[in-house]
């Protein structure tokens, strides 16, 4: 995604050249993102996606390609490797592991309507189905522990009402656990702009490589805490009609209904540090984005406020989500007691 490692047309031309796809006649890095380079490569032959790895190494990445290979086998909308002239679709570039995909037609949308909001509930459903079966060797690396083993290292370098307030929220997740709600694959990452939309209909889903198995929950969670939510202010409206397209294909169990509130605390905490970590610890890269971690802080205080569980009944849900009677818009100077960033200044 962010361009960390730069490739140049001669490198390009050598890459392809083990495949079958024509010349190399144009390409752009691609800015969105954290994770991994990307490249839109354009040949002779067509349009394709190159993403060369920066965290994941040859020996990581085999379960991913798998995992995408079978979703597309499983008419989900996602890019799948392309072996070329080899039946291993990884390479390595500019002593990288790189993948060449099929590049997938739409856009992202930077403020999701109700229709998008209930697409994406309808396709995360459908993605939790299509992997019901499916065994994925990959447990999730950034679960609670990893969000205390952060805020161990960062935790010096914020301010005292950051640091009180995740204390607290990982102290109150510790103690009620969500071990027992039904797992699966999940994508984990499944934010705004991971989705592809033409003419208003879902084209594709993309960036696996935060996919895990885990609590099914925590990515409907992690998902209704980017989609719906305006500027970091959570939409009651979006988050039933990414609930109500969810449940049409798989229902919530009632232990899932229950966690659900501090299971989207959890989601918002777990971005949280990890936004504040990139900050802090930024990656060097010739084009890099950083992510407001403010946003989830103010995601995260809602929750906060609101101690309801979804209702059996979907009619009730808006009830649900209402915010708390003292809960208002807070303007730029209500975000924080202690500055825009609240990360100490050196």
């Amino acid at each position: 995604m962010s361009v960390y490692t730069p490739v140049n047309r001669l490198q390009l031309e050598q890459f392809f050249s083990t495949y079958s796809l024509g010349e190399v006649t144009g390409f752009e890095g691609i800015k969105d993102g954290i994770e991994n380079t990307n490249y839109f490569v354009t040949t002779t032959q067509g349009r394709f996606v190159l993403t060369l790895f920066e965290s994941l190494t040859a020996d990581d990445l085999p379960p991913f390609m798998e995992l995408m290979t079978h979703l597309g086998s499983s008419e989900i909308a996602c890019p799948a490797p392309l072996p070329g002239r080899q039946p291993n679709p990884l390479r390595i570039l500019n002593n990288k592991p790189a993948a060449l995909f099929n590049r997938l037609a739409g856009a992202a949308v930077a403020s999701p309507s109700i229709a998008h909001c209930r697409q994406i509930g309808l396709h995360l459903a459908r993605l939790h189905c299509a992997t019901q079966d499916y065994v994925f060797p990959i447990r999730n690396s950034r679960g609670l522990n990893w969000c205390r083993s952060v805020f161990a290292e960062i935790g010096a370098s914020l301010c005292p009402a950051d640091r009180a307030l995740i204390d607290d929220e990982l102290r109150i997740q510790f103690q009620n656990s969500a071990d027992l709600l039904p797992r699966g694959v999940i994508h984990a990452d499944l934010f705004r702009d991971n989705v592809l939309f033409v003419d208003g209909r879902l084209s594709g889903l993309l960036d696996f490589y935060s996919a895990c198995t885990d609590t099914l929950l925590l990515d409907i969670a992690i998902t209704a805490n980017d989609w719906c939510c305006d500027n970091g202010i959570v939409n009651p409206e979006k988050i039933t009609n990414l609930l109500s397209a969810y449940e049409t294909l798989r229902p919530l169990e009632p232990q899932e209904r229950r966690h659900w509130p501090l299971m989207l605390r959890a989601a918002a905490l777990r971005f949280w540090l990890s936004r504040l970590h990139h900050r802090l610890h930024p990656r060097p890269g010739e084009i890099t984005q950083q992510k407001d971690p403010l946003i989830f802080r103010h995601i995260l205080e809602q929750h906060r406020r609101q101690t309801s569980v979804i209702s059996p009944r979907p009619a009730a849900w808006p009830s649900c989500f209402r915010p708390a009677a003292d809960t208002r818009r807070r303007t730029d100077s209500d975000d924080l007691e202690c500055g825009t960033d609240c990360t100490a200044s050196s």
